[in-house]
Protein backbone atom coordinates (compact mmCIF):
# COMPACT_ATOMS: atom_id res chain seq x y z
CA UNK A 1 0.00 0.00 0.00
CA UNK A 2 1.25 3.26 -0.74
CA UNK A 3 2.22 5.40 2.07
CA UNK A 4 0.27 8.47 2.50
CA UNK A 5 3.09 10.43 2.74
CA UNK A 6 4.92 9.87 -0.93
CA UNK A 7 4.75 11.61 -3.64
CA UNK A 8 3.75 9.13 -6.63
CA UNK A 9 4.71 10.12 -10.39
CA UNK A 10 1.53 9.29 -12.16
CA UNK A 11 2.68 10.26 -15.57
CA UNK A 12 5.93 11.11 -17.76
CA UNK A 13 5.41 12.14 -21.77
CA UNK A 14 8.95 12.60 -23.64
CA UNK A 15 8.57 14.74 -27.19
CA UNK A 16 12.40 14.76 -29.06
CA UNK A 17 14.08 14.19 -25.67
CA UNK A 18 17.41 12.47 -25.69
CA UNK A 19 16.44 8.85 -27.98
CA UNK A 20 12.90 9.52 -27.52
CA UNK A 21 10.78 10.58 -30.42
CA UNK A 22 8.03 9.98 -29.03
CA UNK A 23 7.08 8.35 -24.86
CA UNK A 24 4.02 8.35 -22.86
CA UNK A 25 3.79 6.67 -19.43
CA UNK A 26 1.93 5.93 -16.86
CA UNK A 27 2.79 4.79 -13.65
CA UNK A 28 0.72 3.10 -10.96
CA UNK A 29 3.28 1.27 -9.08
CA UNK A 30 5.71 2.52 -6.11
CA UNK A 31 8.73 0.64 -7.35
CA UNK A 32 9.50 0.92 -10.59
CA UNK A 33 12.55 -0.85 -12.56
CA UNK A 34 13.63 0.27 -15.94
CA UNK A 35 15.80 -3.00 -17.69
CA UNK A 36 17.80 -2.92 -20.70
CA UNK A 37 21.17 -3.15 -22.25
CA UNK A 38 23.40 0.53 -22.17
CA UNK A 39 22.98 2.83 -24.52
CA UNK A 40 19.20 2.08 -24.65
CA UNK A 41 17.51 5.18 -23.06
CA UNK A 42 17.26 3.84 -19.36
CA UNK A 43 19.36 7.16 -17.93
CA UNK A 44 17.65 9.33 -20.21
CA UNK A 45 14.47 8.55 -18.57
CA UNK A 46 15.49 8.96 -15.21
CA UNK A 47 17.21 12.54 -16.86
CA UNK A 48 13.29 13.35 -17.59
CA UNK A 49 11.91 12.59 -14.68
CA UNK A 50 14.60 14.92 -12.80
CA UNK A 51 14.29 17.50 -15.12
CA UNK A 52 10.39 17.73 -14.37
CA UNK A 53 11.42 18.29 -10.69
CA UNK A 54 14.40 20.36 -10.50
CA UNK A 55 13.99 22.12 -14.18
CA UNK A 56 17.70 20.79 -14.50
CA UNK A 57 19.77 17.97 -15.87
CA UNK A 58 22.12 15.74 -13.38
CA UNK A 59 24.03 14.94 -16.72
CA UNK A 60 25.07 17.92 -18.58
CA UNK A 61 24.96 21.45 -17.98
CA UNK A 62 23.67 22.47 -21.34
CA UNK A 63 20.18 22.03 -22.18
CA UNK A 64 20.67 21.51 -25.94
CA UNK A 65 22.50 18.02 -24.93
CA UNK A 66 18.53 16.95 -24.34
CA UNK A 67 17.27 17.38 -27.79
CA UNK A 68 17.23 15.24 -30.40
CA UNK A 69 19.31 15.28 -33.46
CA UNK A 70 17.71 17.23 -35.95
CA UNK A 71 15.18 18.01 -33.65
CA UNK A 72 13.85 22.05 -32.91
CA UNK A 73 12.84 21.40 -29.57
CA UNK A 74 12.65 18.92 -26.51
CA UNK A 75 9.53 18.60 -24.39
CA UNK A 76 9.21 16.76 -20.79
CA UNK A 77 5.75 16.45 -19.42
CA UNK A 78 4.99 15.09 -15.87
CA UNK A 79 1.94 14.32 -13.45
CA UNK A 80 2.57 13.81 -9.79
CA UNK A 81 0.16 13.60 -6.92
CA UNK A 82 1.05 14.41 -3.41
CA UNK A 83 -0.49 14.29 0.11
CA UNK A 84 -1.39 18.11 -1.08
CA UNK A 85 -2.30 18.00 -3.77
CA UNK A 86 -1.77 17.07 -7.86
CA UNK A 87 0.66 18.78 -10.25
CA UNK A 88 1.39 18.97 -13.63
CA UNK A 89 4.55 20.26 -14.74
CA UNK A 90 5.84 21.09 -18.64
CA UNK A 91 9.42 21.97 -19.60
CA UNK A 92 9.95 23.02 -23.20
CA UNK A 93 13.59 23.13 -24.40
CA UNK A 94 13.70 25.17 -27.38
CA UNK A 95 16.77 24.70 -30.04
CA UNK A 96 16.72 28.72 -30.24
CA UNK A 97 15.17 30.81 -27.60
CA UNK A 98 14.98 30.15 -23.67
CA UNK A 99 13.55 27.36 -21.57
CA UNK A 100 10.16 27.57 -20.77
CA UNK A 101 8.40 25.85 -17.66
CA UNK A 102 4.80 25.59 -16.67
CA UNK A 103 2.98 24.51 -13.67
CA UNK A 104 -0.48 23.75 -14.04
CA UNK A 105 -0.55 25.37 -17.26
CA UNK A 106 0.91 28.74 -15.75
CA UNK A 107 3.94 29.73 -17.07
CA UNK A 108 6.85 30.31 -14.42
CA UNK A 109 8.65 33.82 -14.00
CA UNK A 110 11.58 32.24 -12.10
CA UNK A 111 12.70 28.68 -13.35
CA UNK A 112 13.61 28.21 -9.46
CA UNK A 113 10.06 28.67 -8.98
CA UNK A 114 9.64 25.16 -10.20
CA UNK A 115 11.84 23.70 -6.72
CA UNK A 116 9.76 22.57 -4.24
CA UNK A 117 6.59 21.07 -6.67
CA UNK A 118 8.21 17.39 -7.53
CA UNK A 119 10.74 16.76 -4.79
CA UNK A 120 13.34 14.30 -6.25
CA UNK A 121 16.38 12.44 -4.71
CA UNK A 122 19.01 11.25 -7.46
CA UNK A 123 21.57 8.56 -6.63
CA UNK A 124 23.79 8.13 -9.82
CA UNK A 125 26.98 6.61 -9.77
CA UNK A 126 28.48 9.85 -9.79
CA UNK A 127 27.41 10.29 -6.35
CA UNK A 128 29.85 7.91 -5.56
CA UNK A 129 32.38 10.71 -5.67
CA UNK A 130 30.27 12.42 -2.55
CA UNK A 131 32.54 11.68 0.02
CA UNK A 132 35.53 11.77 -1.95
CA UNK A 133 35.33 14.22 -4.77
CA UNK A 134 36.07 18.02 -4.34
CA UNK A 135 34.30 20.19 -1.81
CA UNK A 136 32.03 21.72 -4.23
CA UNK A 137 30.38 17.99 -4.96
CA UNK A 138 29.33 18.24 -1.55
CA UNK A 139 28.44 22.19 -1.55
CA UNK A 140 26.28 21.32 -4.38
CA UNK A 141 24.69 18.29 -2.77
CA UNK A 142 23.60 20.63 0.04
CA UNK A 143 22.12 23.40 -2.01
CA UNK A 144 20.12 21.06 -4.25
CA UNK A 145 18.33 19.70 -1.15
CA UNK A 146 17.58 22.81 0.40
CA UNK A 147 16.64 24.64 -2.64
CA UNK A 148 14.11 22.02 -3.25
CA UNK A 149 12.30 22.26 0.37
CA UNK A 150 13.32 26.17 1.37
CA UNK A 151 12.01 29.13 -0.65
CA UNK A 152 14.15 31.31 1.69
CA UNK A 153 17.55 29.37 0.66
CA UNK A 154 16.94 29.69 -2.97
CA UNK A 155 16.77 33.80 -2.15
CA UNK A 156 19.83 34.10 0.02
CA UNK A 157 21.70 31.96 -2.29
CA UNK A 158 20.55 33.39 -5.34
CA UNK A 159 21.60 36.84 -4.26
CA UNK A 160 24.80 35.92 -2.23
CA UNK A 161 25.80 35.06 -5.54
CA UNK A 162 25.11 38.18 -7.05
CA UNK A 163 26.77 40.25 -4.87
CA UNK A 164 29.55 37.91 -4.85
CA UNK A 165 29.83 38.50 -8.60
CA UNK A 166 29.37 42.53 -7.79
CA UNK A 167 32.29 42.37 -5.15
CA UNK A 168 34.67 40.69 -7.32
CA UNK A 169 34.64 43.02 -9.76
CA UNK A 170 34.93 45.42 -7.42
CA UNK A 171 38.43 43.78 -6.06
CA UNK A 172 39.58 43.68 -9.68
CA UNK A 173 38.97 47.43 -10.32
CA UNK A 174 40.18 48.03 -6.25
CA UNK A 175 43.64 45.95 -6.91
CA UNK A 176 44.42 48.26 -11.00
CA UNK A 177 43.38 51.52 -8.69
CA UNK A 178 40.04 52.49 -10.88
CA UNK A 179 38.26 52.21 -7.16
CA UNK A 180 38.95 52.82 -3.99
CA UNK A 181 38.69 50.11 -0.73
CA UNK A 182 36.15 52.20 0.78
CA UNK A 183 33.45 51.06 -1.87
CA UNK A 184 34.07 47.38 -0.63
CA UNK A 185 32.00 48.22 2.64
CA UNK A 186 28.56 48.23 1.48
CA UNK A 187 29.28 45.06 -0.37
CA UNK A 188 30.99 43.26 2.25
CA UNK A 189 27.64 44.07 4.18
CA UNK A 190 25.32 42.39 2.03
CA UNK A 191 27.52 39.91 1.43
CA UNK A 192 27.72 39.09 5.36
CA UNK A 193 23.58 39.51 5.52
CA UNK A 194 23.21 36.43 3.21
CA UNK A 195 26.13 34.15 3.67
CA UNK A 196 25.20 34.14 7.29
CA UNK A 197 21.80 32.93 6.38
CA UNK A 198 23.20 30.64 3.92
CA UNK A 199 25.57 29.05 6.39
CA UNK A 200 22.93 28.64 9.45
CA UNK A 201 20.35 26.94 7.19
CA UNK A 202 23.54 24.54 6.15
CA UNK A 203 24.43 23.80 9.88
CA UNK A 204 20.61 22.91 10.28
CA UNK A 205 20.16 20.79 7.58
CA UNK A 206 24.00 19.23 8.13
CA UNK A 207 22.78 18.67 11.86
CA UNK A 208 19.63 16.72 10.75
CA UNK A 209 20.89 15.41 7.97
CA UNK A 210 23.95 13.22 10.46
CA UNK A 211 20.96 12.23 12.89
CA UNK A 212 19.55 10.34 10.06
CA UNK A 213 22.92 9.37 8.35
CA UNK A 214 23.99 7.26 11.73
CA UNK A 215 20.55 5.63 12.08
CA UNK A 216 20.90 4.45 8.02
CA UNK A 217 24.73 3.64 8.59
CA UNK A 218 23.72 1.11 11.29
CA UNK A 219 21.02 -0.32 9.40
CA UNK A 220 23.14 -0.65 5.91
CA UNK A 221 26.57 -1.96 7.77
CA UNK A 222 24.66 -4.63 10.66
CA UNK A 223 25.36 -2.19 13.43
CA UNK A 224 29.21 -2.31 12.66
CA UNK A 225 29.66 1.14 12.41
CA UNK A 226 28.83 4.48 12.98
CA UNK A 227 28.76 7.46 10.70
CA UNK A 228 28.77 11.13 11.34
CA UNK A 229 28.30 14.21 8.98
CA UNK A 230 30.62 17.28 10.21
CA UNK A 231 29.72 20.49 8.61
CA UNK A 232 32.74 22.51 8.40
CA UNK A 233 31.99 26.16 6.94
CA UNK A 234 34.94 28.41 6.13
CA UNK A 235 35.68 30.60 9.46
CA UNK A 236 36.11 26.68 11.33
CA UNK A 237 39.26 26.82 12.92
CA UNK A 238 40.95 23.36 12.78
CA UNK A 239 39.76 20.77 15.43
CA UNK A 240 36.69 23.38 16.50
CA UNK A 241 33.80 21.13 16.76
CA UNK A 242 30.03 21.97 15.64
CA UNK A 243 28.16 24.31 17.87
CA UNK A 244 24.49 26.07 18.04
CA UNK A 245 25.82 29.39 17.32
CA UNK A 246 26.67 27.80 13.95
CA UNK A 247 22.78 28.06 13.62
CA UNK A 248 22.59 31.55 14.39
CA UNK A 249 23.24 33.82 11.50
CA UNK A 250 23.41 37.22 13.94
CA UNK A 251 27.21 34.90 15.38
CA UNK A 252 27.72 33.55 12.07
CA UNK A 253 27.81 37.48 10.90
CA UNK A 254 30.40 38.66 12.94
CA UNK A 255 32.79 35.76 12.08
CA UNK A 256 31.85 36.57 8.54
CA UNK A 257 33.16 40.06 9.74
CA UNK A 258 35.93 38.85 10.93
CA UNK A 259 37.40 36.82 8.52
CA UNK A 260 36.83 39.51 5.49
CA UNK A 261 38.43 41.41 7.80
CA UNK A 262 41.42 39.44 8.34
CA UNK A 263 41.98 38.98 4.15
CA UNK A 264 40.85 42.21 2.79
CA UNK A 265 45.00 43.15 1.62
CA UNK A 266 45.23 39.67 0.60
CA UNK A 267 41.38 39.50 -1.53
CA UNK A 268 42.94 42.79 -3.10
CA UNK A 269 46.01 41.60 -4.05
CA UNK A 270 44.59 38.57 -5.82
CA UNK A 271 41.42 40.40 -6.63
CA UNK A 272 38.70 37.77 -5.44
CA UNK A 273 36.86 37.30 -2.81
CA UNK A 274 38.37 34.27 -0.33
CA UNK A 275 36.17 33.86 2.22
CA UNK A 276 32.41 32.55 2.22
CA UNK A 277 30.16 30.09 2.06
CA UNK A 278 31.44 29.15 -1.52
CA UNK A 279 34.72 27.82 1.07
CA UNK A 280 32.26 25.56 3.36
CA UNK A 281 32.80 21.48 3.15
CA UNK A 282 31.08 18.33 5.03
CA UNK A 283 33.54 15.59 6.36
CA UNK A 284 32.22 12.03 6.48
CA UNK A 285 34.02 10.51 9.23
CA UNK A 286 33.51 6.89 11.07
CA UNK A 287 35.03 7.36 14.75
CA UNK A 288 38.18 9.55 14.07
CA UNK A 289 38.71 8.33 10.40
CA UNK A 290 37.97 10.85 7.86
CA UNK A 291 36.49 8.68 4.93
CA UNK A 292 37.50 11.11 2.22
CA UNK A 293 41.06 10.23 3.07
CA UNK A 294 41.28 7.12 4.96
CA UNK A 295 38.08 5.40 3.93
CA UNK A 296 38.09 2.32 1.87
CA UNK A 297 35.88 2.18 -0.95
CA UNK A 298 33.30 -0.40 1.20
CA UNK A 299 32.97 2.43 3.57
CA UNK A 300 32.76 5.26 1.30
CA UNK A 301 30.24 3.79 -0.94
CA UNK A 302 28.00 3.16 2.37
CA UNK A 303 28.47 6.42 3.72
CA UNK A 304 26.94 7.59 0.26
CA UNK A 305 24.00 4.90 0.49
CA UNK A 306 23.26 6.14 4.19
CA UNK A 307 23.52 9.85 2.95
CA UNK A 308 21.31 9.22 0.17
CA UNK A 309 18.52 7.22 2.70
CA UNK A 310 19.02 10.54 5.01
CA UNK A 311 18.22 12.90 2.38
CA UNK A 312 14.99 11.44 2.04
CA UNK A 313 14.15 11.79 5.60
CA UNK A 314 14.85 15.00 5.32
CA UNK A 315 13.26 15.93 2.83
CA UNK A 316 10.31 14.35 4.12
CA UNK A 317 10.22 16.28 7.49
CA UNK A 318 11.20 19.68 5.11
CA UNK A 319 8.44 19.07 2.97
CA UNK A 320 5.90 16.56 4.59
CA UNK A 321 5.85 13.77 2.44
CA UNK A 322 8.80 12.11 0.58
CA UNK A 323 10.65 13.00 -2.23
CA UNK A 324 10.38 10.50 -5.58
CA UNK A 325 13.66 8.51 -5.74
CA UNK A 326 15.41 7.85 -8.91
CA UNK A 327 18.09 5.48 -8.99
CA UNK A 328 20.77 5.47 -11.90
CA UNK A 329 22.44 2.21 -12.51
CA UNK A 330 23.67 1.73 -8.64
CA UNK A 331 22.49 -1.13 -8.23
CA UNK A 332 25.79 -3.18 -9.75
CA UNK A 333 27.99 -0.09 -7.08
CA UNK A 334 26.40 -2.06 -3.81
CA UNK A 335 27.02 -5.66 -2.96
CA UNK A 336 24.12 -8.02 -2.27
CA UNK A 337 23.52 -7.08 1.53
CA UNK A 338 23.91 -3.35 0.51
CA UNK A 339 21.47 -3.70 -1.87
CA UNK A 340 19.06 -5.60 -0.08
CA UNK A 341 19.39 -3.42 2.77
CA UNK A 342 18.47 -0.62 0.68
CA UNK A 343 15.35 -1.45 -1.05
CA UNK A 344 14.09 -3.31 2.30
CA UNK A 345 14.14 0.51 3.38
CA UNK A 346 12.52 2.26 0.64
CA UNK A 347 10.06 -0.55 -0.90
CA UNK A 348 6.78 0.19 -0.25
CA UNK A 349 6.71 4.15 0.81
CA UNK A 350 8.78 5.91 -1.78
CA UNK A 351 8.09 6.05 -5.22
CA UNK A 352 10.96 4.55 -6.73
CA UNK A 353 12.64 4.32 -10.02
CA UNK A 354 15.64 2.10 -10.46
CA UNK A 355 17.54 1.77 -13.92
CA UNK A 356 19.08 -1.72 -14.58
CA UNK A 357 20.50 -3.99 -16.68
CA UNK A 358 19.01 -7.27 -15.48
CA UNK A 359 16.95 -8.42 -13.08
CA UNK A 360 19.49 -11.01 -10.85
CA UNK A 361 20.18 -8.92 -7.97
CA UNK A 362 16.31 -8.64 -6.66
CA UNK A 363 14.59 -11.29 -5.01
CA UNK A 364 11.08 -12.38 -6.23
CA UNK A 365 9.57 -10.34 -3.08
CA UNK A 366 10.53 -7.21 -4.55
CA UNK A 367 9.57 -8.24 -8.34
CA UNK A 368 6.01 -8.75 -6.98
CA UNK A 369 6.05 -5.68 -6.00
CA UNK A 370 7.35 -3.40 -8.81
CA UNK A 371 6.47 -2.65 -12.14
CA UNK A 372 8.89 -3.71 -15.14
CA UNK A 373 9.71 -1.59 -18.07
CA UNK A 374 11.76 -3.48 -20.64
CA UNK A 375 13.68 -0.52 -22.68
CA UNK A 376 15.30 -0.62 -26.53
CA UNK A 377 16.52 1.92 -28.43
CA UNK A 378 14.28 4.48 -27.00
CA UNK A 379 11.36 2.30 -26.72
CA UNK A 380 9.55 1.08 -23.40
CA UNK A 381 7.02 -2.11 -22.99
CA UNK A 382 5.92 -3.31 -19.86
CA UNK A 383 7.16 -6.90 -19.03
CA UNK A 384 5.48 -8.92 -16.68
CA UNK A 385 7.98 -10.97 -14.35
Amino acid sequence: MRSLREVLLQRIQLQHFRNYQELSLEFTASLNLFVGENAQGKSNLLEGIYLAALGRSYRTTNDQDLIQWGAPFARVRAEAEGEAAGCRIEILLPREGAKEIRVGGQPLRRHSDLLGTMNAVIFSPDDLQLVKGAPALRRRFLDIELAQVSPAYRHHFARYHRVLRQRNNLLKAVNIGSAGRDALVEWDEQLIADGSRIIAKRARAVRRLAGWSREMQRRISGGREELDLVYRPFFARPGEAPGSEWEDPEAVAQRFREALAAVRREEVVRATTLVGPQRDDIAFMVGEIDLRYFGSQGQQRTAVLATKLAELEFVREEAGEYPVLLLDDVMSELDDERKARFLETVTGRINTFITTTGLESFTREILEQAAVYRIRAGTVVPEKV
